[in-house]
């Protein structure tokens, strides 16, 4: 080990009129040493900084130094000194070239100890010797919320504290004496007999927040002083990808969508190089599924705990603005949905982004996501409607006794009584096409004490109805919607569907009982079909459910070629004679009607001729 004394005053002559120099260059091609070695240290100061940065990005950074000592003393000094690279969050940017430690609202959040020795490329330019060094700093969130966040770079040139350390530095690896160890803030949760004596710990030290190495920690025991620099301006920063995972619950494991949204204020490309899933539990052994451009996107596990059901390749491009989700099924003997063994899962995504204005970067995300069950396992229940107190007309009531339906769901719909026992299925097919027609299948078993009988009935129909006509005419809306700035009533929204089923009859139903029919529409528009409201009514006490939780069915284009589909009807069709009477009935009517068409415009044609 060298003396001290020496050391110290070969880095005080290092440090005399030397100069540290943080650079953020745009172009990813620009090297700080081949500017030096051309002969124009000033176009250092010239070289086109980045605009801002992005959450999650691995920064390349250039630091130079400047010191007046030879080549040769500078390499024989560097063994000995180390970097400390910090990154600082600011709540406001800086204007123009101003001091970028002078931001207020300061936070240092993340830091890097660097050897100067490694990596180091020296070199002398007249009577100056340069230094430059090209580490990444991975960027990660603030743990503070910001407004306008913004990141400035902070660089410290010190000696290494070991070749500083006194002959009491065996002393230094033993903990302090009489220090207490971190407690466990969970420590109450292993007395609670709902985790089945599961050892619950999480040390203090993880919430409570702590500061980088070496800005106020490592830096304050050193005598000497160190080498300071720092960029010269701070960088709004911004993220550039959003992920968020989603999960959904089947009967023999769990659905999780990873969706990956680029953000629309970046101008570049994405490309998703690597995205890995790795998933652990109490009672279980990790397991893990990575997705990358050497590797098969179908791999999975020894017991096929995580499947990929995407099937994507990588790497995978991606514009500003796009979404891309990916569909991973978690076997059930990885994750535990009950409440006393919850499962997390890792989320690992190596992407890079090239930059319109010449900038390319590297993105490393990595975050946890708590497996939940949801609530998809739960069916809606509705409650009846209170019983008439006025014998009204059938069709009057069924457009005043309405109630609120709950949030949208799809699946079975459970129209709870004051005993609880009916319950109804509505299932239809997962498409569609415009112009056919389609069956809603209504099921309803019966599992009350006493017989049950029931009336379906579309009510979108009947509601256009009765809107149109308790509206005035179309001229005096138009006039009243033009003084009131407001919109038409009369012009409500197409319907997607048309019910050519005025109603069903279920039952009667003896206790226990099982009961199936079906409703016929006819498709008219294409995309997500919206079948307005069921009506259910109760024809012994007269009381209603509205039933707006529908299966969804999506609607493709008309096919061209292939005739209409005729609708079925939900009585049988009869070929008797009485049918067949009138059949011929009923062609008799139409060729009758389309001859008397015919005499009509011939007539209103010769009366305009002459």
């Amino acid at each position: 080990m060298e003396d001290h004394d020496d050391l110290k005053s070969r880095f005080e002559a290092l440090s005399k009129g030397a100069y540290f120099e943080v650079l953020v260059p745009r172009s990813s091609d620009f090297d700080a040493l081949t500017v030096l070695r051309d002969g124009s240290p000033e176009e250092l100061a010239k070289a086109p900084t980045r605009r801002n940065l992005f959450f999650d990005e691995r920064a390349r950074v250039q630091l130079v130094l400047k010191t007046p000592i030879r080549e040769h003393e500078v390499r024989n000094l560097l063994r000995s000194l180390q970097i400390v690279l910090a990154a600082h969050a600011t709540d406001a940017v800086p204007q123009g070239s101003s001091n970028a430690a002078s931001a207020s609202g300061k936070h240092d959040f993340t830091s890097v100890t660097i050897a100067a020795g490694e990596g180091a490329e020296v070199l002398e330019v007249g009577e100056q010797t340069y230094v430059v060094w090209k580490p990444t700093l991975h960027i990660p969130w603030p743990p503070a919320r910001l407004q306008r966040p913004a990141i400035y770079f902070t660089a410290n040139l010190l000696i290494i504290p070991e070749t500083t350390a006194s002959s009491d530095k065996a002393e230094n690896d033993y903990l302090t004496a009489y220090e207490p160890l971190p407690a466990n803030v969970l420590e109450p949760l292993n007395f609670d007999p709902a985790f089945r004596g599961k050892k619950i710990y999480l040390s203090e030290d993880r919430i409570t927040k702590t500061a980088p190495k070496g800005i106020r920690t490592t830096l304050k025991d050193h005598v000497v002083k160190p080498v300071r620099g720092a960029s010269k301006r701070a960088f709004p920063t911004m993220p550039a990808l959003f992920t968020r995972m989603k999960y959904a619950t089947t009967p023999d494991s769990t659905i999780a969508s990873l969706h990956i949204e680029s953000s629309q204020a970046i101008a570049g490309i994405f490309v998703m190089k690597s995205i890995s899933l790795h998933a652990s539990g109490p009672a279980d052994a990790p397991r893990d599924i990575t997705n990358r451009a050497d590797a098969s996107s179908t791999l999975l596990t020894a017991n096929s705990a995580i499947q990929d059901l995407t099937g994507m390749t990588f790497p995978m491009q991606m514009q500003a603005g796009d979404e891309t989700v990916l569909l991973y099924r978690l076997g059930s003997k990885t994750v535990n949905i009950a409440p006393p063994d919850p499962t997390s899962l890792s989320v690992t995504i190596q992407a890079t982004a090239t930059l319109e204005q010449g900038s390319q970067i590297d993105l490393d995300i990595t975050w946890q996501s708590q497996v939940s069950s949801g609530e998809s396992t739960q069916e809606p229940t509705y409650k009846w409607s209170r019983e008439p107190n006025v014998s009204l007309p059938h069709e009057a009531r069924l457009l005043t006794q309405s109630i609120p339906a709950p949030a949208s769901f799809n699946g079975p719909s459970k129209p709870a009584g004051v005993d609880s026992g009916v319950t109804f299925f509505f299932t239809a097919p997962a498409t569609a096409h415009q112009g056919q027609d389609m069956q809603l299948k209504i099921k309803c078993i019966n599992k009350c004490s006493r017989s049950r009988r029931f009336a379906v009935l579309p009510l979108r129909h009947q509601e256009f109805q009765a809107i149109r006509q308790a509206l005035p005419s179309s001229d005096n809306a138009e006039i009243v919607a033009r003084n009131f700035n407001a919109p038409l009533l009369g012009r409500q929204k197409a319907a997607d569907v048309f019910c050519d089923t005025p109603e069903v009859r279920i039952g009667p139903m003896p206790s226990g009982a099982c009961f199936e029919t079906e409703m016929n529409f006819r498709v008219l528009t294409s995309g997500v079909l919206d079948f307005g409201i069921v009506r259910i009514l109760d024809l012994d006490s007269r009381q209603t459910v509205d039933v707006s939780q529908l299966p969804d069915v999506i609607s493709l284009e008309a096919i061209e070629g292939e005739e209409p589909y005729l609708p079925r009807s939900t009585v049988p069709r009869r070929k008797d004679k009485i049918t067949k009477q009138m059949e011929a009935a009923s062609q008799q009517w139409r060729r009758e009607t389309a001859e008397w068409v015919e005499q009509k415009a011939g007539r209103t044609g010769d009366h305009k001729s002459s």
